[in-house]
């Protein structure tokens, strides 16, 4: 049976008034997975755009672990029947774990949350800031526009402010299998307060894990967000960045080669545009009107970009909660690229976040190497995944043997090794909405402190950092041009 024509089923034999619709066992049955009341109970049209709503949903939603994170899954879907089925079997794997109830799902619109209330067990919301329609006309959004690209910036945008107003957030594709808690391995890599899954090249932007930490970080995610909106509305600015680019742009939008961008920038502390845009400006097979980028002063410079990040890696290793019942490796090895405030950004040990082929020691697999709709269930069927009409009702916890043992020694090594060094400078005071009275896409997120001391509190880190950058005669501006590209714009 298809998800649509189960869709048409439920609405027609709804769960009777009596039922439950809190989250828990018991909450829906397992074959219908009501979420009963109104559609958007909660926040006004269940529009992350609304002021206050974003923080709200995500207090409602987080799990608050024993060191104090506030844990939060964040995911998002579009409206075909394919997107719907893929989302739904990712869900229900995150549910046996006991994990479903904490994530916020972002659905490309409302009228797809109307749709999927009759089988989510849990809220669906929506943003009325998404873009309806391709905004501007380059070589990548006439080649590839799809509801993939509406949600590129709003999902870093949303996952920085959420960072920004206390959350530890992974933000991850709905075309993932979980097989464990991938937050009980996060909360012990307290080096960086960036964990990203590896890729070639640098980073994969599917599966991305962000707490609050130093003022850096969150940058980083903002200037995702940031060159995403750029360039999806203005890739004429691409003749700004890029001197050989010539009209029509490609205007790369990509959030995953942005991303990979943004990180060279971060860790060498200078802007730079060279393998998201540039590269995409040269001769290619949807742009065979340029140059030939190999020939380019910047295809070298680009290279030289990434010698010197990969010079500046570090080693780090972690215990993995759940090897005990999986494998006798106890401990895993990751990389960390360090920017500033202390703080790094770790490309995350396969054992936490991995591509094909499956294994179950992984907690995370992403299906990126699985090409189209096909290709992905029938992967899925051969690790015996597909269900995506199984009950999304949480399953209790599951407890790997030796695993607390385990956690419990590897956070007293982390905190005795933090007390060696400098933590990250965090960018909140731990509280929903804190950070420093922030004022963007409708949320307020210093409102809920309740005093002016508690404002203050939540200012001084970043007081701080201005002042240390100021006495070492920085730049206020993140990343000011220096020798690696020459290419730069002011922000």
């Amino acid at each position: 049976m298809s998800l649509l024509t189960a869709l048409v089923a439920l609405a027609a034999d709804p769960v009777p008034p009596s039922s439950s619709s809190g989250p828990g066992p018991g909450g829906a049955s397992a074959r219908h997975h009501h979420n009963q009341g109104q559609p958007f109970t909660g926040w006004p049209l269940g529009d992350l755009e609304a002021p206050g709503a974003l923080l709200a949903a995500a207090a409602s939603l987080a799990r608050r672990a024993a060191n104090g994170d506030k844990e939060l899954i964040f995911m998002a879907t579009g409206s075909d029947a394919n997107s719907l089925s893929v989302t739904n079997n990712s869900l229900v794997t995150l549910a046996t774990l006991g994990l479903r109830r904490h994530v916020m799902l972002l659905a490309d619109g409302w009228q797809t949350c109307e749709v999927l209330r009759a089988v989510l067990y849990g809220p669906c919301f929506w943003s009325s800031r998404m873009l309806r329609r391709q905004p501007a006309d380059s070589i990548t959004l006439r080649k590839f526009w799809d509801f993939r690209f509406r949600f590129y910036y709003i999902k870093k945008k949303y996952m920085a402010l959420l960072v920004e107003g206390g959350y530890a957030v992974l933000q991850a594709d709905t075309d993932t299998v979980w097989m464990h808690d991938p937050f009980r391995m996060l909360r012990l890599m307290r080096d960086a307060s960036l964990v990203i899954m590896r890729d070639v090249g640098i980073a994969n932007a599917g599966v991305v894990y962000a707490r609050p930490g130093s003022m850096s970080a969150l940058r980083l995610l903002d200037e995702v967000a940031w060159r995403v909106q750029l360039l999806q509305n203005h890739p004429e600015i691409v003749a700004r960045i890029v001197p050989f680019a010539r009209p029509p742009y490609y205007a790369n939008s990509d959030d995953q080669s942005l991303l990979n961008d943004a990180i060279v920038s971060a860790v060498l502390r200078n802007r730079t545009f060279l393998g998201s845009t540039a590269r995409y400006e040269g001769r290619n097979k949807y742009n065979p009107a340029g140059p030939d980028w190999a020939s380019q002063p910047e295809a070298q410079a680009h290279k030289e970009q990434l010698r010197a990040m990969w010079k500046l890696q570090k080693r780090s290793s972690v215990v993995c909660p759940w090897a005990g019942a999986v494998g006798p490796s106890s401990r895993a090895s990751y990389v960390r690229l360090p920017i500033r405030g202390g703080d790094a950004v770790a490309l995350a040990p396969r054992s936490l976040f991995a591509h094909l082929p499956y294994s179950a020691g992984n907690a995370i697999t992403h299906l990126t190497a699985a090409r189209g709709f096909a290709a992905k269930v029938a992967t899925l069927r051969k690790m015996a995944k597909w269900d995506p009409l199984g009950s999304q009702v949480d399953a209790p916890a599951k407890v790997d043997p030796g695993a607390a043992e385990a956690e419990q020694a590897a956070a007293g090594a982390a905190a005795m090794e933090a007390g060696r060094q400098s933590p990250p400078t965090p960018t909140t005071s731990g509280a929903a909405g804190g950070s420093g009275g922030r004022r963007e896409l409708g949320t307020v997120t210093g409102s809920r402190q309740g005093s002016v001391q508690s404002l203050a509190a939540a200012a001084a880190p970043r007081a701080l950092e201005r002042a240390k950058m100021a006495r070492r005669g920085e730049a206020a501006a993140p990343w000011a041009a220096r020798r690696f590209y020459t290419h730069s714009i002011a922000r």
